[in-house]
């Protein structure tokens, strides 16, 4: 499963610092992930990918009286295609 996600602290003018801790959360998750510039992108199994975005979310929220959460999913039960391979893939063709 793969899950693109952006949290924005809404209380906040600067978002760095909520991205880092977002991504700390992620980190202990043991999920793979890539940081975009207007988001991230995690790849793991359905329960390390929802257990990321949850503790994110918690973590943030905590600290911010109001947030604002976008989720993406992708879940293909016959395709097995990492991350890295999706990029590769439209990479070559220019």
């Amino acid at each position: 499963m793969m899950a693109e996600f952006a949290v924005v602290p809404l209380t906040q003018s600067h978002l760095t610092g909520a991205v880092a801790e977002a991504l700390e959360e992620v980190k202990k998750c043991q999920v793979h992930f890539q940081l975009g510039p207007m988001g991230t992108t995690l790849e793991g199994n359905p329960d390390q990918v929802f257990l990321a975005l949850r503790k994110c979310y918690e973590k943030l929220a905590h600290s911010n009286s109001r947030i604002l959460m976008t989720i993406t999913l992708d879940s293909r039960k016959s395709d097995s295609t990492t991350l890295s391979e999706m990029v590769r893939s439209v990479e070559s063709c220019f």
